[in-house]
């Protein structure tokens, strides 16, 4: 193996150096010498003891007579064992090559990157900690002349604790096979360590200000969170539930004057305007610094307090700065925020919406009248838990089949004037005529003469057994079941500390006389429930969707910033104004003529604010029971 000498010449390898970076410092031969004059003497084992400190032994650097080049990456960082250095991590190198004796201290950094030019390309040079000291990587790249995906040349070493070793056999590759010239085969003979900038003043300054000053690392264009939890001394996995408060350090602006670039080295540097004063230390870095290691020491009702205030204090000042665009506090947005915070999983448990936008308006209230408690928040997780005991104990107990043929038993409502035939469930209820009845025998009574201004109560399904008409409405989910589900499923679902009572579903309520009774005490004229129509239904773009749909527990109802309703599904992200038919029930393909008949009497009945059920839309069995009334279109 040859080496090329600063003449250009081959010559023997440099063997001075190699034996420098192995031997130490000159006061290690005096010890030697003093080891071999006490053989003779009684002293031998003290003298050996003493002398044993040498034996670790401090590589020296040597400097070679030509410029640098190096460009530094990283610095990386120094590694330390409880507060110093090891001492295989530990150098000598000369800062001026006038001066031999002037030997000074170095450190080798672990994770250090540094690049040197070669003709067209670049070397690059790798540390990182190892088991037993430093270790290192030589990388070496050759793109294709032609350019090709397929390099013409590559070199990448793999990592060993001997540096010599690897950088011999880098020159070794790079002599043979990657073609470099004369002049930077010359200008690589050298240290790598004073050859890739590791035995530089600068980069061992640099290395000292990190022990002091924090630095943030930017690898890329802009610094990953991996960094800025490097840059807080977070660790990823140990720090993970306040990984809020490094997110938000990464997303906070710089105040004025302050404006940050990337420095020598990755670093983030931070430059203030109107003092030139040019640091590493973000100018909010104390603060964040001081919430982390409060979040560390903070119970966990205490941390969710904090993440609370923050959050309603960050929707306030955006509300201030940007009134128009602002969304509400009850929004998608904000209650996937309160849903992070309370760990709570909205595609898997899509049952928490209706809680967590009843906990925005309460925490809203109480952190305008004063400092949310730490015994509400107490409050909230015993409710969400209760929430998911709900749940989980509603999907055990399940929804028993029902056979339509086979109806009967307590509960149940029938037609009035199909007693004696197989399908004589009632559909509806007449409050004037005071019956039930199916829709055939309705229409049939009610086609002629004053009974055809009677507006029927449509009975409501029971959402869990779909067959009994629901009785009772449920005061803590709003939902309607018959009175054997509700008692014997439903309510046991419901906290136990919480006093419930349901509402009865009373239908034998007018809303025909109610509303002419209105119109007597007000002087107005009564108009037509076909005729009634709400502003937000005209032809724009905002129409309001039914107050009732079945699509289905994953959609949810907001409202925008005008108060139009709309729905949302946090499982695929979507939004939309009303249902759409292909979401809530597939139809039968119809001819054209009774489509559009169909859709123009629907369209009326959907305009209308009285309480009628569209067959089509009516849970359960909606195409058996609207089967007879579509007949007579």
């Amino acid at each position: 193996l040859k080496f090329r000498g600063p003449s250009g010449r081959s010559a023997a390898p440099p063997l001075r150096r190699l034996r420098l970076r192995q031997g130490g410092p000159p006061g290690a031969m005096k010890a030697l010498t003093k080891i071999r004059k006490g053989i003779a003497g009684d002293g031998v084992e003290e003298e050996t003891a003493r002398a044993v400190e040498p034996e670790m032994k401090i590589s020296i650097v040597r400097v070679k007579a030509q410029p640098r080049k190096h460009k530094v990456i990283s610095y990386g960082y120094r590694k330390l064992v409880d507060g110093e250095v090891p001492e295989m991590y530990r150098f000598q190198y000369l800062p001026d090559p006038d001066l031999p004796e002037d030997l000074h201290p170095g450190v080798i950094p672990a994770g250090f990157s540094a690049c040197v030019p070669v003709d067209q390309d670049m070397v690059y040079f790798h540390t990182r900690e190892g088991d037993t000291g430093p270790e290192y990587q030589v990388v070496y790249t050759q793109p294709d002349p032609a350019g090709g995906d397929i390099p013409a040349h590559s070199m990448v070493l793999e990592w060993t604790n001997d540096v010599d070793a690897i950088w011999v056999e880098a020159l070794q590759q790079l002599e043979d096979n990657a073609g470099l010239s004369e002049e930077a085969l010359n200008f690589l003979d050298a240290d790598p360590l004073w050859l890739f900038g590791i035995a530089d003043p600068a980069t061992q300054r640099a290395l000292e200000k990190t022990a002091v000053v924090p630095m943030l690392r930017c690898m890329g264009h802009r610094p990953c969170i991996e960094e800025w939890f490097s840059y807080l001394n977070a660790d990823e996995q140990g720090d993970a539930p306040f990984r809020w408060v490094v997110e938000s350090f990464a997303e906070v602006e710089l105040p004025e004057p302050w404006t940050s670039f990337k420095g020598v080295g990755s670093v983030v540097c931070y430059l203030n305007n109107e003092t030139n004063e040019t640091t590493w230390k973000h100018p909010f870095y104390d603060y964040f610094a001081q919430l982390l290691n409060h979040c560390r020491r903070s119970t966990n009702e205490e941390h969710i307090k904090l993440r609370i205030n923050r959050f309603l204090w960050s929707y306030e000042a955006e509300s201030q700065t940007d009134v128009q665009s602002q969304m509400p506090l009850v929004s998608p947005k904000y209650v996937k925020i309160l849903a992070e915070i309370l760990e709570c999983e909205l595609v898997t448990e899509p049952f928490m919406v209706r809680t967590l936008k009843t906990f925005l308006k309460a925490f809203s209230q109480m952190y305008h009248d004063g400092e949310l408690d730490t015994q509400e928040v107490i409050y909230c997780l015993d409710i969400v838990k209760n929430e998911r005991a709900k749940a989980s104990v509603a999907k055990q107990l399940g929804i028993d089949d029902v056979d339509i043929d086979d109806l009967g038993g307590q509960g149940q409502m029938y037609c009035v004037e199909c007693l004696h035939t197989e399908a004589n469930v009632a559909h509806l209820y007449c409050p004037e005529c005071g019956d039930s009845l199916c829709l055939n025998c309705f229409e049939k009574l009610h086609a002629k003469g004053h009974r055809a201004t009677h507006e029927p109560n449509h009975f409501i399904l029971c959402v869990m057994c779909k067959v009994m008409p629901a009785k009772l409405q449920c005061t803590y989910t709003r939902g309607k079941y018959c009175s054997d589900c509700y008692h014997r499923k439903h309510a046991k679902t419901l906290p136990k500390f919480l006093d419930l009572k349901p509402l009865k579903i009373d239908y034998k309520r007018s809303a025909k006389l109610e509303r002419e009774e209105k119109a007597r005490k007000e002087g107005k004229q009564l108009e037509s429930p076909l005729t009634i129509i709400d502003p937000e239904a005209k032809e724009t773009f905002s129409k309001p969707a039914p107050l009732e749909t079945t699509l289905g527990e994953k959609w949810h109802a907001f409202y925008d910033l005008r108060g139009v309703k709309y729905y949302y599904n946090f499982e695929t992200q979507e939004s939309m104004r009303r249902p759409q038919d292909d979401l809530v029930i597939q139809e039968e393909p119809e001819d054209t003529a009774f489509a559009a008949q169909r859709k123009e009497i629907l369209m009326k009945m959907a305009l209308s604010k009285e309480p009628r059920l569209m067959p089509q839309w009516e849970e359960g069995k909606e195409r058996e029971r609207s089967k007879g009334i579509l007949d007579d279109f």
